[in-house]
């Protein structure tokens, strides 16, 4: 299992027996192999971090943005 961000969006990815796991549990808790936390808190991090970077730069875009349109 793995999270990852891209293009403003987050995606996770599930081997074919994870994804076998949620499929027969579907709308049930799944349990998850602790050996896998610092892994996935690592991928969550770097989500975070892509995402507060892609939120910032849209913001910086508009203020640029709305300077030209006052420019004019």
């Amino acid at each position: 299992m793995r999270i990852t961000y891209q293009d403003g969006k987050m995606y996770l990815s599930l081997t074919r027996s994870e994804a076998k796991q949620v499929h027969e549990n579907e709308g049930r808790p799944v349990e998850l192999d602790i050996g896998h936390l610092s892994m996935l808190h690592e991928d969550v991090s770097k989500c975070v971090v892509h995402y507060l970077r892609y939120v910032q730069m849209k913001k910086e875009l508009s203020e640029w943005k709305e300077e030209e349109g006052n420019d004019s």
